[in-house]
């Protein structure tokens, strides 16, 4: 009888670790794949300005560490009245967003939405991993189960949630379907929470724990050091997620796995050091001074190779490891375990403040990338064994030499071509939320004088002048006179109205005549300062000149009931690797249309080195009976070295517009014109892998001549 008896408890037990590992699992993938989503719901109020995103991720890191307290100051306290929590959110399902469009987003404005819209159901979800590692540790069951290995099943419900929905949830199905799977999958969490509860039943088996255990669990303290400990091994690795994010998607581009790769090695290092019997893995333990020696070559080395991506990613999860490994080997008693969390959710929120909000304004350049290094370096040697050592008596000298072999090796192997990086010609750096800016002056080539000046956003070119004085209102880069953009200008008859979204280095304002006038629409509010300063394009330009500061899209919807007409409205934020997506839905369009001249043209200037956006557009306009055209580029062989091949499509209300592009060599959008099918984007449905693949294809075909 004591026999069945104890292997009913058994089967009992594991029923309850299964359903409470599934409460954990669900509530992460809920809480991670609601920030993404509200992301989205967002962006056509308040546009795609940085510090958007950057607020969002502020509001839910301070959601979380408001969750952690919670779970710290109430939830022994209430016990099952927790379940009674599920209940508030509902209020707010099915997620929406519902503010007034500002291009200029507020601060106040974006809080006041996500405050009374989003915070209550972020809140519930952000408690769920530390009251179940409480219930557990607190229930019959926590006398055979560790509870920190839950926060492992959270980080993969947290890890699932970021790879589908990037791949998964956004390519297949709109905002409203997925705000509908996203409530139904609450329900399902709530059932989970009660059915957690019901099983584990903390409060009840509290009274059959021996009474020595619970009083030695209350008077048990943790130092300050421990405190300072966690504080560091969880802020630091924060803050080198978001420096090796920006390290990489700033030099490279930010096209999506440049920061769902960063991140997913981020949450997988939870999931390897947190589980059952978890830690640091031996050899990275041993070896993290060579581990962060190897970081700091690449960062002198750069991103500028593919091999060296594939370093840094692995070096900063190997750094990972060795930072929430040691946490979870200085973890307290699980009857304090939410002081640790709380402390861990607060470094996790001082890590991100500290690169999102002062790093900008601290450095012009990503100096905190080598900054981090260091500290982690120092966080390491302190709170790990002291296990680093060229050589001890307990080190064979065999291994002491190869540790001094492979840094040797590590440092060579950068060499002249990082030193040569570093020594590159740089007249100006600027840094702000919206990334670097580089001014760049190369010599003379091809018998011209007085070289050429570069604008550089990370290593994204955003204009460039001649600087021989006689040249420097000839328009060059993708602006050169032959090219794609200079055909729509050539063919559209002065007087004009002009609209540019995207100032970059204004070479736009060279096509401008007499009794033109050219609105600028520039989403970077240090942008024409940089452009003025450093370039001559606006100054010289012969027709009137404004800049209106703020996201494109909403200021010209703000606008929509003024009497200006514009004869071309030329689309020209692509050509970075950061696709404001939201400039190329079907209500966008829409809203270029009530500020389009009866007889003008829409200019989508689409040159990237990611995105083949011709596809999106085409399709996209398709269903408001537009008529289109694409022009055929140059090849590069026959540019100067000063030119770039442009893409280009133009929309227009009526096709006869569009026939002195014709005669030119364009190619009217239709049946005939070379280009894949794509689904339409709408401020619902946007798909940013599919233009993303199309590129890859379009490549590989390029390269196997096929």
């Amino acid at each position: 009888m004591e026999n069945a008896l104890s292997t009913t408890d058994t089967i009992s037990h594991r029923l309850s670790i299964v359903v409470l590992t599934g409460m954990v699992f669900f509530g992460a993938l809920l809480l991670f794949g609601m920030e993404p989503l509200v992301g989205r719901l967002l962006t056509p109020y308040f546009g795609g300005a940085a510090h958007v995103w950057l607020t969002c991720l502020m509001f839910y890191q301070a959601m979380l560490l408001i969750g952690y307290l919670y779970a710290h100051l109430f939830a022994k306290k209430i016990g099952g009245w927790h379940v009674l929590l599920l209940v508030i959110p509902l209020m707010n399902l099915p997620l929406s967003i519902h503010a007034q469009p500002d291009a200029h987003a507020p601060l106040f404005n974006i809080l006041s939405s996500l405050v009374l819209q989003v915070a209550l159901p972020f809140i519930v979800l952000s408690t769920t991993a530390v009251v179940a590692q409480l219930w557990l540790h607190r229930s019959f069951a926590g006398k055979y189960y560790e509870p920190y290995p839950l926060y492992a099943a959270s980080n993969a419900g947290s890890l699932i949630a970021l790879v589908g929905y990037t791949f998964i949830a956004e390519p297949l199905v709109g905002l409203r379907i997925q705000s509908l799977a996203w409530t139904g999958t609450y329900i399902l969490y709530g059932m989970l929470v009660v059915a957690s509860w019901f099983l584990l039943r903390p409060g009840k088996e509290q009274k059959t724990m021996n009474p020595e255990n619970i009083v030695a669990i209350a008077y048990e303290t943790i130092t300050a050091t421990a405190y300072m400990r966690w504080l560091l091994l969880s802020s630091l690795p924060s803050a080198f997620l978001l420096a090796i994010t920006n390290f990489i998607a700033l030099e490279v581009g930010s096209f999506p796995l440049t920061w769902v790769a960063p991140l997913a090695l981020y949450l997988g290092s939870f999931i390897v050091t947190f589980r059952t019997g978890g830690g640091v893995p031996r050899y990275v333990k041993i070896l993290w001074p060579e581990i962060l020696l190897a970081a700091f070559a690449l960062y002198l080395w750069g991103p500028s190779h593919w091999l060296a991506i594939i370093g840094h990613l692995t070096v900063f999860f190997m750094i990972c490891l060795v930072a929430h490994g040691t946490l979870y080997e200085r973890r307290p008693p699980a009857g304090l375990l939410t002081n640790f969390y709380l402390i861990i959710a607060l470094g996790g929120w001082i890590g991100g403040a500290v690169i999102s909000l002062l790093a900008p304004f601290l450095f012009k350049g990503l100096f905190e990338y080598p900054l981090l290094i260091i500290l982690l370096g120092a966080s390491f040697w302190w709170c790990g064994d002291k296990s680093f050592a060229l050589y001890r008596p307990d080190t064979s000298r065999l291994a002491a030499g190869s540790r001094i072999l492979i840094i040797i090796i590590m440092f060579s192997f950068i060499g002249m071509e990082s030193w040569a990086s570093w020594q590159e010609p740089i007249k100006f750096r600027h840094r702000n939320f919206y990334g670097t800016y580089r001014i760049k002056d190369e010599p003379s080539v091809e018998g011209l004088p007085g070289g050429l000046r570069k604008l550089l956003h990370g290593r994204t070119l955003h204009g460039s002048q001649l600087l021989d004085p006689d040249l420097r209102k000839t328009p060059v880069s993708y602006f050169y006179p032959g090219g794609g953009i200079a055909e729509v200008y050539q063919t559209t008859p002065a007087p004009r109205k002009i609209a540019v979204l995207g100032l970059g280095a204004g070479a736009v304002a060279a096509y401008g005549q007499q009794n033109d006038a050219i609105s600028y629409y520039e989403i970077d509010p240090d942008n024409e300062k940089i452009a003025r300063q450093w370039f001559t394009y606006l100054d010289d330009s012969k027709a009137k000149i404004s800049v209106v500061v703020g996201d494109g899209r909403l200021s010209m919807q703000k606008e929509a009931h003024e009497s200006t007409d514009y004869d071309i409205i030329h689309m020209d934020a692509f050509t970075g690797d950061g696709i404001p997506t939201h400039l190329l839905t079907r209500e966008a369009i829409k809203i270029y249309l009530d500020r389009l001249a009866e007889n003008g043209v829409i200019l989508f200037h689409v040159s990237n080195r990611y995105y083949e956006l011709r596809p999106v557009i085409k399709s996209t306009s398709a269903g408001l009976n537009l008529h289109g055209a694409i022009n055929v580029p140059v090849t590069s062989d026959k540019l100067k070295y000063y030119q770039n091949a442009t893409w280009c499509v133009v929309l227009a209300r009526n096709s006869e517009r569009l026939q002195p592009l014709v005669n030119k060599g364009w190619i009217r959008l239709g049946k005939d014109d070379g280009l894949s099918e794509s689904a339409p984007w709408t401020d619902d449905y946007i798909n940013i892998l599919a233009p993303l693949i199309e590129n890859l294809r379009y490549h590989l075909a390029q390269m196997t001549g096929s």
